[in-house]
């Protein structure tokens, strides 16, 4: 396997995959949008990849009046497009103010544990059999970095774990809960829902991103299968979602975590933090 970079069609970022990563759905690390990973270009290539923004179809009712004439398709058509390119408006509008403003950045909250220092976690294990989960905010490392989560959100089905409460996030982890075994409908918050992945799990896997910063490059890598993962959610309350995580990924550093979070359920399309 090789790795290739391609830029974020939204804000330009520029993120280095892996090429078995080709047209999966990651988040932008700079200006959150879904965007779907291109295909790994041909060796030797010189053209400078984008991806495509990811847009979340939109599920009508079956009608069981007959198909309208094609006029009228193309109608629906031409006010559908009309209302994505204002939605991508906005969205740029927002990237653009953020820019401008500075974030504010909220204090961490007292108490909050520091992440395990050395150079690999000792939490680190493929075999989670007996493992339990650390009664502390999850920490570890990602990348060979320290990592404490001081922020969680729930949206549509991905989880976002991130070392700080404001957009410029040094580090982050994020797990994608979309389909079969952990959510039917992305929609669908899993409270009191739990799931234990294993390196070598038949079924159905969620896929798992990371992303670190290096210099004033931000670097993601994804992982489909390899990993380990104990993962339980609790009851929802006052839209809040709390959980228990344990995260084993089989990168050269051994990145991991382990602990407690409560996410922020947020609905919609991913949007910057205030």
């Amino acid at each position: 396997m090789s790795e290739f970079k391609f830029a974020c069609p939204v804000c330009g970022q520029r993120m280095a995959v892996d090429s078995s990563a080709s047209g999966a759905q990651v988040e932008c690390p700079t200006c959150f949008q879904i965007i779907v990973v291109p295909k790994a270009p041909a060796e030797g290539s010189k053209y400078q990849l984008s991806a495509t923004q990811y847009i979340k179809p939109i599920l009508l009712p079956p009608s069981p009046a007959p198909a309208p004439p094609p006029v009228v398709h193309q109608r629906k058509s031409a006010v559908l497009i009309f209302a994505l390119i204002l939605a991508f408006a906005a969205v740029t509008a927002l990237f653009l103010r953020e820019k401008i403003i500075r974030s504010r950045l909220a204090p961490a909250a007292a108490g909050t544990p520091k992440a395990v220092s050395g150079a690999v976690s000792p939490l680190w294990t493929l075999n989670l059999t007996n493992t339990v989960f650390p009664d502390q905010t999850a920490a570890g490392k990602i990348h060979g970095k320290d990592f404490v989560c001081r922020r969680a959100v729930y949206q549509n089905g991905l989880l976002m774990l991130r070392s700080s409460p404001g957009r410029e996030v040094e580090a982050a982890v994020n797990v994608f809960v979309v389909t079969n075994g952990f959510s039917t409908n992305a929609i669908e918050v899993p409270g009191g829902k739990s799931f234990d992945v294993t390196t070598n799990h038949s079924g159905f896997a969620p896929g798992v991103s990371l992303f670190w910063r290096e210099g004033d490059m931000r670097i993601a890598e994804m992982f489909t299968n390899g990993f380990a993962m104990k993962l339980e959610f609790g009851t929802v309350f006052s839209n809040q979602l709390p959980g228990k995580i344990y995260l084993c990924l089989p990168d050269e550093a051994k990145s991991c975590i382990a602990g407690t979070f409560t996410a922020e359920i947020r609905n919609g399309q991913p949007r910057f933090p205030p």
